[in-house]
């Protein structure tokens, strides 16, 4: 065991975390636990987030991964915060010589060093899926089920054209005479769940954190933003105030694509996608959850994945052998009203590039 104590003091550091440090680290046994001490410094009464890195062999593990209690997460400003990491039961043999862990502390609004911000969402439980007296529920979204998820990251905004082409400067998301996609602020679609995996670990590299696309249940609980209702809207004609979907002024000018039986009552403002936090944000302050670009996520598509989440944590699916799909939820701006719920699942093949799918992401806290 000293060999683990002496293998992380090594790393050991004091640093600024925008306006929060955290200073007089200790490290120390404490029964099964590994104890790391230290105090947040900042403004009274402010919560910073508080997380630990790991990272063994080449391997990164983060807060979600491991088996941690106490001052993490949402943190307050004081002294002799302590974090409890029940070692062996992620590391049975224990931590391997030349492993080392970082002391993660950021701001709930985080910006990265690239510009892409994001918004903390405390961890919680709520019910998945869509109402069964829904009368454009599909079989896929039942049963609604309880689910908690630990607090994450996720982008204030869905990833813009301007914020991919530091990856690939070549990108073109594409348009016609009657709409422009590839404008800088708006978000970036014609990108596949391939490509996107690719760009994460560039944005890896780039920064030295680690990032991912959203599970399908940390989507749903971010975009709801504690509303059990489909829809941010009461009624049809106020969605405009809330997003960009196929609205009067899409309609009008793309009658010939029309794939549905009806668009929204009201204006947008927007042919195609619009840039990005134009319209109103949900209850945890971010934009463009519905319409706009329907969002990659994680999980495999299955129509009956959620027979299997029912009281689970931190769900995802991954099962390349039941489905080589990837979920898509949130809709477009080519989407009516059956595709903008809180609940509507679409699936596409990774592979895929759509000139309505793009994407945001989760930063690992």
């Amino acid at each position: 065991m000293r060999r683990i104590l002496l293998v992380f003091l090594f790393v050991i550091v004091s640093i600024n975390a925008f306006g929060f440090t955290y200073s007089n680290v200790q490290v120390r046994w404490d029964g099964k636990y590994l104890v790391f001490y230290y105090d947040l410094n900042g403004n009274p009464n402010e919560e910073a987030v508080v997380g630990i890195e790991v990272k063994v062999k080449g391997r990164v593990y983060v807060t979600r991964q491991l088996h941690l209690q106490g001052d993490v997460g949402l943190v307050k400003v004081g002294r002799n915060k302590r974090i409890y990491w029940n070692v062996y039961k992620d590391f049975p043999n224990g931590i391997p010589t030349n492993s080392k862990w970082s002391l993660l502390v950021r701001p709930q609004q985080y910006t990265n060093t690239l510009g892409i911000q994001f918004v903390y969402i405390p961890g919680g439980c709520f019910y998945m899926g869509s109402n069964p007296k829904d009368k454009f529920a599909k079989s896929d979204e039942k049963p609604r089920h309880k689910v908690c998820v630990h607090g994450f990251f996720i982008g204030k905004y869905e990833i813009t054209n301007k914020q991919f082409w530091m990856f690939d400067s070549t990108h073109n998301s594409g348009g016609e005479k009657l709409y422009d996609l590839n404008k800088p602020d708006e978000p970036v679609v014609n990108v596949s769940w391939d490509e996107i995996e690719k760009y994460i670990q560039w944005l890896d590299k780039k920064t030295g954190e680690v990032y991912r696309l959203p599970t399908e249940a940390e989507w749903e609980y971010a975009a709801r933003g504690g509303l059990k209702r489909d829809v941010y809207w009461k009624t049809p004609k106020d969605a405009c105030k809330y997003g960009n979907f196929y609205d009067i002024t899409a309609y009008k000018k793309l009658k010939k694509y029309k794939i549905e039986k009806g668009h929204f009552p009201c204006k947008d403002g927007y042919v195609g996608t619009a840039p990005v936090g134009r319209f109103l944000p949900n209850n945890f302050g971010l934009y463009d959850m519905l319409g706009n670009a329907a969002e990659w996520c994680l999980d495999t598509y299955y129509s009956k994945a959620y027979n299997l989440m029912k009281n689970s944590h931190d769900p995802v699916y991954l099962n390349p052998y039941q489905s080589l799909a990837k979920v898509v939820r949130g809709g477009s701006w080519f989407s009516y009203i059956r595709w903008t719920r809180l609940s509507a699942r679409s699936n596409y093949m990774p592979g895929l590039r759509n000139d309505f799918i793009g994407f945001r992401l989760v930063l690992e806290p």
